[in-house]
């Protein structure tokens, strides 16, 4: 996957800002990568545990059937 240019600016800028880090190019697609990485597995598990409940869900969506007295 390839990032534009304006983004790994920006990431640039947060990391001297925020972090007072100054990184090299190579640094900067490591640290981008990373952390694209991150938040992917992050999504697939949130995702995962919104089919769990989802799955859960319909197991109790329709109310049982009553018994006639």
């Amino acid at each position: 996957m390839k990032l534009k240019p304006e983004t790994l600016e920006k990431l640039r800028v947060i990391l001297k800002e925020d972090f007072g880090q100054e990184v090299s190019d190579q640094e900067l697609h490591e640290i981008a990568f990373n952390l694209l990485g991150y938040y992917d597995t992050l999504l697939q598990c949130h995702c995962e545990d919104g089919e769990k409940v989802e799955a859960s869900i319909v197991q109790y969506d329709h109310e049982p059937e009553r018994q006639k007295a």
